[in-house]
């Protein structure tokens, strides 16, 4: 009896021991996190504005971290294949990916048949948004959303706006205008241009009734003076456009279409990873020198956490698969 007793307590021992060093291995592991350099992958070219977002948090990270966070560019095939190099990827934090709405929400309505679920990545934070400018010639009559939607319609088959030939902010924008007002977008007229600046010019020529682009490719026409802007999709006025009211003062809440950005991982990322990644995003997106960057590049603050970020995009998927028709 007292062996067999003996032997109990030895089993319970080593039982704990064995325990102790599991859980302690585990704590340990989680504190050494970043350890070794990280990748971001961005799935565009250098010196658009997700890069540029993307280059400000992997600046300040290498500061906070004290390790090597790289800007990895992989542009083309709508961004599939950098997609496909993080779902690839092993779970463990230091290959990421520089998502944003391009690279998600648009998906949905840009490619058939993806090579993965936009819904199985890690979401880990959003941390900064564009806005959308809706904007007209100075020449043009229109001084409100409101008379513009009035002539739209009126007459929408000679109603023109730029469009970018697919999914985009520029093009959910517009359709949520006109879906809010009650027009059928096939039945206006949308006047086609390779990108934001080419939009622009279209604006500024008095070729469209109504243009327009995200803020950083209107921002020098409005401070030249070759396009009026009428409102902006933000959720407050913009702080270097104060004098443009949003869509929602102008009776739309509903057009509030922004590009955000933020870091994701491949599926099944450890919670206490996203949870350091977390943390870092909700700081760095109220650093004053970070803040004041984004600005530099037409950006400003937008943190959701990964529970809100991944709501997010589920809204905004189903949303852009409502406006673009998809079943």
């Amino acid at each position: 009896m007292h062996k067999r007793r003996v032997s109990v307590l030895r089993g319970m021992v080593l039982i704990s021991v064995i325990l102790s060093i599991g859980w302690g291995g585990q704590v340990e592991s989680q504190e050494k996190y970043p350890t070794r350099s990280i990748d971001l992958i961005v799935p565009f070219s250098p010196g658009g504005g997700t890069d540029l977002v993307n280059r400000v948090m992997a600046n300040y990270l290498r500061t906070k971290w004290g390790i090597p966070v790289n800007i990895v560019n992989k542009p083309g095939g709508n961004t599939v294949p950098a997609c496909v190099e993080v779902y690839s990827a092993k779970a463990d934090g230091y290959i990421l990916l520089g998502d944003s709405s391009n690279s998600t929400s648009m998906l949905a309505v840009a490619v058939k048949n993806l090579p993965f679920n936009i819904m199985d990545r890690s979401f880990i934070a959003s941390v900064s948004m564009l806005s959308f400018v809706f904007a007209v010639s100075p020449t043009s009559l229109f001084k409100s959303l409101e008379e513009v939607a009035a002539d739209a319609k009126r007459d929408p088959g000679n109603f023109t706006w730029t469009s970018l030939g697919g999914a985009s902010t520029h093009d959910f924008a517009f359709r949520q205008f006109f879906k809010a007002i009650g027009v059928d977008v096939s039945k206006t007229k949308a006047i086609m241009s390779q990108g934001g600046s080419q939009a622009v010019t279209l604006t500024a020529g008095g070729h469209v009734k109504l243009g327009g682009g995200t803020t950083p490719s209107c921002f020098a026409g409005i401070k030249g003076g070759i396009i009026r802007p009428l409102a902006i999709t933000s959720r407050t006025r913009y702080p270097d456009l104060p004098e443009v009211p949003t869509t929602a003062e102008q009776g739309y809440p509903t057009v509030n279409a922004q590009a955000w950005f933020g870091p994701s991982g491949p599926p099944n990322l450890p919670a206490h990873i996203v949870g350091i990644w977390e943390k870092a995003s909700q700081e760095l997106a109220k650093d004053p020198e970070v803040i004041s960057k984004w600005r530099n590049v037409g950006a400003v603050p937008f943190y959701l956490n990964a529970h809100d970020a991944r709501e997010y995009v589920m809204k905004e998927v189903s949303e852009m698969k409502e406006l673009w028709g998809i079943k």
